[in-house]
């Protein structure tokens, strides 16, 4: 709080400056604009402050506080601010990834914290941060000392199988394409049901991208079903869009865990360090072929789902398929959810350009934006979406024959058909699972034996 005969000097010098507007005198046309400007150009020495100009805005405001005040000086006397000590340049986000750095190490200098924060992606690489508030917080918080209050971590379990998936990429050995080719370094991506323990998928690939996450996790609900929840980190994979698609199209949740905080995935940590401790050091020589090592890691893993667990005193396949009641299947058309999308707009001459293709859309779409719905590995077969009907598979462009043949103003237009991407319904029953709150399950004997 400022010493009074501050603030009654602040008062002084605000009133001074918003004198003509708040006098009572009519302004002509365009003298209070001139006014405004002039005062915005001057330069003063500021009570209390080192700053020399005022913003029009801020002049404005001054004049609104004076005559919201009752046309009192008081009005014009610096307020305590009722943010103070809330830090609100400071999300809980980063407060959270801030602490955890400092628990690392409390020595560690500010400038060091904010380069693991840019480092870590909490913050954008052209983000500012005030570094006063950040020591302001260090500071309070006594983190600096060791002696950060503790995070309020607890033990959780999900209640029943395909509840929660666990995700996440483990750097592997180096391993080999194929015989000829150069070693690579290979990363494991592996998805963990949280109830079970069960090992839903996990495979060997030689990049860590999206496309080596979307192709384990449609391995994974192909033989185990489709999960409520999925959760992993902040990696660059698991920001796609394009999965965010796919797992809404599912009707599956994305949860993407805390910045830097490993802790809640410990269970599928806790399982990489048995794949180094076991796997690795068994089977995951450097310079394998990498079909040979994915081979090796499935046989494994298949032991490893059969035996007992210390966590829960019983094998992982076994308490997955005590509850097979609360697993919802695969849909038939499971390849349609895992398809790239991609938004054009519909040229004048129906063409549409897609990863350096031409393709053709029907009359009825010419000028308007489509989503496009493609497989990677299979980039002719392209659909068209357009408010959320199917107009069929695109055309390739081919200019020579459109040259040849002629138009025909009044052909109709197909009726588009309707593409239910939403996940299959299914009908509660006497021995189903909750879920959400809702009763769901119902279709065990569909898939208990498919499910292994």
């Amino acid at each position: 709080m400022l010493p009074e005969d501050l603030a009654m000097a602040v008062a002084t010098f605000r009133f001074g400056v918003i004198a003509e507007f708040v006098n009572g005198a009519r302004l002509a046309y365009g003298e209070r604009e001139r006014l405004l400007r002039e005062k915005t150009e001057r330069t003063y020495e500021i009570p209390g402050s080192t700053k020399t100009t005022v913003s029009r805005t801020t002049i404005m405001l001054w004049a609104k506080l004076y005559k919201e005040g009752g046309r009192q000086l008081d009005a014009l006397k610096p307020k305590r601010r009722s943010d103070r000590g809330t830090y609100k340049g400071l999300d809980q986000a980063l407060r959270a990834a801030i602490k955890e750095i400092k628990a690392e190490n409390p020595a560690y200098t500010l400038p060091t914290v904010i380069n693991k924060l840019r480092h870590q992606h909490v913050i954008a690489p052209g983000d500012k941060l005030n570094k006063a508030t950040i020591y302001r917080y260090i500071r309070q918080e006594k983190l600096s000392e060791g002696e950060a209050k503790p995070i309020d971590r607890r033990r959780f379990e999900a209640a029943y199988p395909n509840e929660i998936w666990q995700c996440d990429i483990m750097h592997g050995p180096l391993a080999r394409a194929s015989e000829t080719e150069a070693k690579r370094k290979a990363y494991l991506c592996a998805i963990l049901d949280d109830h079970s323990r069960l090992i839903v998928h996990a495979e060997f690939f030689l990049a860590e991208t999206f496309q080596s996450l979307k192709e384990c996790l449609r391995k994974a609900i192909a033989r185990r079903g489709i999960p409520q929840r999925f959760y992993v980190d902040n990696g660059a994979c698991y920001r796609s869009t394009n999965l965010e698609q796919i797992l809404a199209g599912l009707g599956v949740q994305l949860t993407h865990s805390r910045p830097y905080t490993p802790q809640g995935r410990g269970k599928i940590e806790r399982w990489f360090r048995t794949v180094r401790e076991d796997f690795l050091a068994n089977h995951g020589e450097d310079g394998q072929v990498l079909a040979a090592l994915n081979e090796r890691l499935t046989s494994w893993i298949e032991m490893y789902n059969e035996r007992t667990h210390s966590s829960i005193a019983q094998a992982p396949s076994a308490r997955f398929k005590a509850n097979l009641a609360c697993v919802r299947p695969a849909p038939p058309d499971l390849l349609r959810h895992f398809r790239l999308t991609e938004s054009r707009r519909v040229k004048k001459d129906r063409s549409i350009l897609l990863n350096g293709r031409l393709f053709e859309a029907p009359p009825k779409l010419i000028d308007r934006s489509v989503e496009l719905r493609f497989h990677p590995e299979a980039p002719l077969e392209v659909e068209i979406f357009h408010d959320g009907l199917s107009y069929g598979m695109a055309s390739i462009l081919d200019a020579r024959v459109n040259g040849r043949v002629g138009r025909d103003f009044g052909a109709s237009t197909p009726l588009p058909r309707k593409t239910d991407t939403s996940p299959p319904a299914v009908a509660a029953t006497a021995g189903s699972a909750v879920r959400g709150g809702q009763l769901f399950g119902g279709r065990s004997a569909e898939i208990s034996e498919d499910i292994f």
